[in-house]
């Protein structure tokens, strides 16, 4: 629970109106970066109860608050001028956030990409003989149903 109020707290400082206004292109194209991976980890502690998931749940939320950390740290500084910088030297604070979050979604896709395999692996049996492709497809939604 504490990972996604993390989560969530980061997505509520990221989705705040005027901080694509106090950015640079490329910092800004940081900060949708950082959004789009705790979007992942907001869906994915919502959809899973996954034990192999919940030992990065600790790891999850404190990148996350890192990252807000750091995030309301530059707003800062930009808004009271004590930081106007331009380029890649605007994002620089906020690279070893962006790795770390990027290793644990690396972790976690690892993990989901192992046990959808296994997945498969165990549903291919009843896949066989089926009358065509289509018919042989299952849907990421199916097993996500199935994988919990």
């Amino acid at each position: 629970m504490e990972a996604y109020t993390a989560v969530i707290s980061l997505l509520r400082t990221l989705d705040q109106r005027y901080i694509s206004q106090l950015f640079h292109r490329h910092t800004a194209e940081t900060l949708d970066s950082l959004r789009v991976t705790a979007e992942y980890f907001q869906q994915l502690l919502e959809k899973t109860s996954n034990e192999k998931i919940k030992y990065l749940e600790e790891e999850i939320r404190v990148v996350a608050s890192e990252a807000e950390d750091v995030v309301e740290m530059k707003i800062s500084k930009i808004i009271k001028g004590e930081s106007w910088t331009f380029g890649i030297s605007q994002h620089q604070d906020m690279l070893p956030v962006v790795e770390k979050m990027n290793t644990i979604n690396e972790q976690v896709m690892e993990i989901v990409s192992h046990d959808v395999d296994q997945i498969l692996e165990l549903t291919g049996d009843s896949l066989i003989g089926a009358s065509s492709m289509s018919d042989q497809m299952i849907s990421w939604r199916d097993l996500m149903v199935i994988w919990r």
